[in-house]
């Protein structure tokens, strides 16, 4: 809104301007010419609106389409990078390094699971209105999770370890996610 407010100030300076200069100037203007130059600059001005509303009009339907996927992943995301919290803080209780987690605070049973049917979904089936960087995130968050889980469960990888490595991965995830759905939703802008 700032940068139209500004441009209208320079365009209405850089006006006057012309105007007075033509007027003190020895061109002669015709009642029929500035009308002609009136419509014509009205012209542009209605073509521009109307090409930045169809601009922002697409740009509300991408979001009204992607808006419950995307928060819902950030809703699973957030749920199960808690979790891996969780269970880090109970591994490092059961290796006396920290005080064991409230029991209050324990995680639903079901949000890795939750988690992944959603990263599926989006995979599958919006993979075709998200950002490239959004699905190669995606994509290299689970393989990175399934060979974390894999590690653990084949090789008797540390599960502090684990949960660490399923953390960081997973936070960057929420970044690039957070950042998408801000860039869709068109909160940057406001």
């Amino acid at each position: 809104m700032f940068q139209v407010l500004i441009g209208a100030v320079f365009g209405f300076f850089g006006g006057f301007v012309l105007f007075v200069a033509i007027l003190l100037s020895d061109i002669k203007l015709d009642v029929s010419i500035a009308t002609n130059i009136i419509i014509a600059l009205a012209t542009v001005i209605a073509t521009v609106i109307h090409f930045s509303s169809i601009k922002q009009q697409r740009k509300d339907r991408l979001w009204d389409i992607n808006k419950p996927i995307l928060l819902d992943l950030s809703h699973t995301l957030s749920s199960v990078i808690k979790a891996s919290e969780f269970y880090l803080q109970e591994e490092y209780a059961r290796n006396h390094i920290d005080d064991a987690p409230k029991a209050s605070d324990a995680p639903d049973a079901n949000v890795f699971k939750a988690f992944k049917e959603k990263q599926e979904y989006a995979l599958n089936v919006y993979k075709t209105l998200m950002s490239q960087e959004l699905i190669s995130a995606l994509e290299n968050a689970k393989r990175i999770n399934e060979n974390i889980d894999h590690g653990v469960n084949e090789y008797g990888v540390d599960h502090i370890t684990a949960y660490e490595e399923s953390i960081s991965t997973n936070q960057a995830l929420k970044e690039k996610l957070d950042f998408f759905i801000a860039k869709m939703s068109g909160v940057n802008d406001i």
